[in-house]
């Protein structure tokens, strides 16, 4: 943590104190804490990263109150992600939540769907889908006992630092992760809408609005990363 803290500060990110706490790991799982005993630069696949959040912004002062139905579609947030060699932020999608891409340090290998996944009966808008995306390159490791829930992330793309940022629309499958060959950790900047993730160290955060209380925006394709994506004292 303290290492993630630093190259965070070196990269000029806003970090403050109170961001490094143990809900900036995240450990998807029990079984991926071994990823801590095989060593964090054992470039073996692992479901595990850092995450620092610097604003995290409702944006709802000045809505006007027939809008409160979606409003938790919209808002504002910053994030800094932090993926050792080999290691994986795992599939999920998120139902609510955009997000764009801006690769700081290193490559990001992004795998992902191109088609939405349905969430209830709802018509949803479409304005400017996801492309299609390339094929997955060879050799790619997966982490052991989850291979499968990278099944339905069909399409590809790797960034690098410099390249246009790239969105992930909501409601659509995706995972990424740090090339096992990397000399260095993939450091990303995520911007997106508000991020509905209450974690141990928000919980006495008040809810802008009653609606929002306990919405939780991330599904995880294994079970396993569902039930562990909170279990993050890892200092």
């Amino acid at each position: 943590m303290n290492e993630a803290a630093s190259l965070a500060l070196a990269l000029r990110y806003p970090l403050t104190p109170d961001m490094v706490n143990d809900s900036a790991g995240i450990i998807f799982g029990d079984d991926q804490y071994e990823a801590f005993e095989r060593g964090l630069w054992s470039r073996d696949p692992y479901e595990a990263m850092v995450i620092f959040e610097s604003l995290n912004e409702a944006a709802v002062d000045g809505l006007p109150v027939d809008g409160a139905a979606h409003a938790e579609y919209g808002g504002l947030c910053d994030k800094l992600m932090i993926v050792h060699p080999g290691k994986f932020c795992p599939p999920h999608f998120h139902q609510r939540k955009t997000e764009s891409y801006e690769v700081v340090m290193g490559e990001m290998e992004v795998f992902y769907s191109p088609s939405p996944a349905t969430v209830g009966d709802e018509d949803v808008l479409e304005f400017r889908p996801m492309p299609a995306g390339e094929a997955w390159p060879e050799g790619v490791a997966l982490p052991s006992g989850r291979e499968d829930s990278y099944a339905e992330l069909t399409s590809y793309v790797r960034l690098r630092p410099g390249d246009p940022k790239f969105v992930m629309h909501r409601k659509h499958l995706h995972a990424f992760r740090c090339p096992a060959d990397s000399r260095v950790p993939l450091v990303v900047r995520e911007v997106s809408t508000f991020s509905h993730e209450p974690t141990e160290h928000a919980h006495d955060k008040p809810a802008p609005l009653p609606s929002w209380a306990g919405l939780h925006d991330n599904a995880f394709v294994a079970p396993a990363a569902n039930s562990g994506r909170l279990a993050t004292v890892i200092r």
